[in-house]
């Protein structure tokens, strides 16, 4: 009967190991491929480690980095603030707001961009990257908004000239009408 029990316990743990191998060996396999730019083929492997399981982290970020090098950047957005809730640690959480922010960027979501590339550095604020990318969004941001001033400016000088335009009409025929 001990027997038994002990067989029925080993195979148990047999089982558990081998499922966490291969979802880490998953991982290993789309981490490669991701490296070597074959980011389409990366994503498969993540996806077969979220089949083995699907709160798994490591494989969530990864498959929305490698949805993101694909440009389906609607998509990695989407997948960012998912795992959100899911990060283990602040350093997680900070990376993920990280991607998210380059994902933000990349839609011209440049508020929405900003906003997460804060919430990355009050996590963790000696990171480099972020604060480059938070300053770079920053004077994306400025530049639209001078290059809107830019354009009201000159849709006031256009509609004046036309204003002006149609006052010169208006007052050559009241003048053709009051010498008739």
């Amino acid at each position: 009967m001990k027997i038994k029990l002990i067989l029925i316990l080993i195979s148990i743990f047999v089982n558990k190991n081998s499922t966490a191998q291969s979802k880490e060996s998953f991982i290993r396999d789309g981490n490669k491929l991701y490296s070597d730019s074959s980011y389409n083929e990366a994503e498969m492997q993540y996806r077969k480690a979220l089949e083995k399981n699907q709160d798994y982290f490591k494989a969530s970020f990864n498959l929305a980095n490698a949805i993101y090098k694909q440009n389906r950047i609607d998509e990695s957005s989407s997948l960012f603030e998912s795992i959100l809730d899911n990060a283990d640690s602040k350093n997680e959480l900070a990376m993920i707001y990280h991607n998210l922010g380059n994902s933000l960027l990349a839609e011209q979501k440049i508020d929405d961009a900003i906003e997460s590339y804060k919430n990355s550095l009050k996590i963790n604020p000696h990171d480099d990257d972020t604060r480059y990318n938070l300053a770079y969004a920053q004077a994306k941001k400025k530049q639209q908004e001078e290059n809107r001033e830019k354009n009201k400016e000159k849709n006031k000088e256009k509609n004046k000239e036309e204003n002006k335009e149609e006052n010169k009409e208006e007052n050559k025929e009241k003048n053709k009408e009051e010498n008739k």
